[in-house]
């Protein structure tokens, strides 16, 4: 990795256990600011568990995590959120009871510039910052295709579509560092590979720093700048994608095995 890239985010010596299961063990990770990252590995490698560390949502019982050089180990999940670190989930999280565009607005509105009285009383203020938020969800569904479908029940989408829906979401929420798990989980070749060619434009486009979990391998090595491999919960290797397609450990772990196409609910 360029070591003239400052990092966005680092991770040292990053521990997380369930019931006695060692998750991860001392895992060191450097995200470089502007890159898109990549974390491969086989089923129940600790992927999908240090994405949920680096959000927030499962406390590391040992270790830190510097963001843009502040130390957030301590922090909870909104307030991470709220620092631009935002994700994307294996499964999807998406309000089937709302409209697509509704579901994007929900992300615009963790930055909506009233409180709970405005709200309340439904005051002109509110209203304006209302059709901001619209205009908003608006912008990210265009920026992902999914416009001309704003007005469609969010279930009613195919389920790429959902995806892209979720991606949405997650962009209007301005984030800094993106996590990604698997998600092209569910989708064809054709939609995987209209899904490479956004992440890419969300970093270059949007300037957005991404950390991408998935088991897509080809889409991994076409649009990743870094990869850092887990297995068992440690740091096996990391280096460029060509570089780790060579690594005889990676091959042994993972790239040369046959079984390592399901999902990873713990990752």
């Amino acid at each position: 990795m360029d070591e003239m890239v400052k990092p966005l985010l680092q991770c040292e010596k990053v521990s997380v256990s369930f019931g006695g299961v060692r998750a991860l063990r001392e895992v060191d990770i450097s995200v470089s600011e502007g890159s898109i990252t990549a974390i491969i590995g086989p089923n129940g490698a600790g992927k999908t568990t240090f994405l949920n560390a680096v959000s927030g949502l499962v406390p590391a019982e040992r270790g830190s995590f510097l963001f843009e050089g502040r130390d957030i180990s301590r922090l909870p999940a909104h307030e991470r959120g709220r620092m631009g670190i935002v994700r994307t989930f294996q499964n999807l999280e998406i309000f089937s009871n709302m409209t697509v565009i509704e579901n994007v607005m929900t992300g615009v509105h963790r930055n909506v510039g009233y409180g709970v009285f405005t709200s309340l009383l439904r005051t002109p203020r509110f209203w304006q910052e209302e059709e901001r938020c619209r205009r908003r969800a608006e912008e990210e569904l265009e920026f992902v295709g999914l416009l001309e479908k704003a007005d469609m029940m969010a279930d009613e989408l195919p389920f790429g579509n959902q995806r892209l829906l979720e991606i949405a979401r997650a962009l209007a929420s301005d984030p800094k560092l993106l996590l990604l798990d698997e998600p092209a989980a569910g989708m064809n070749i054709r939609e995987t590979r209209d899904l490479g060619k956004l992440i890419k434009r969300i970093n270059e486009e949007r300037g957005v720093t991404i950390i991408l979990v998935e088991h897509d391998m080809d889409l991994v090595m076409k649009v990743s700048h870094w990869i850092w491999v887990l297995n068992f919960g440690e740091v096996i290797a990391s280096g460029t994608p060509l570089e780790v397609q060579k690594n005889p450990d990676v091959i042994a772990a993972y790239l040369g095995t046959e079984d390592e196409e399901g999902g990873d609910a713990e990752g």
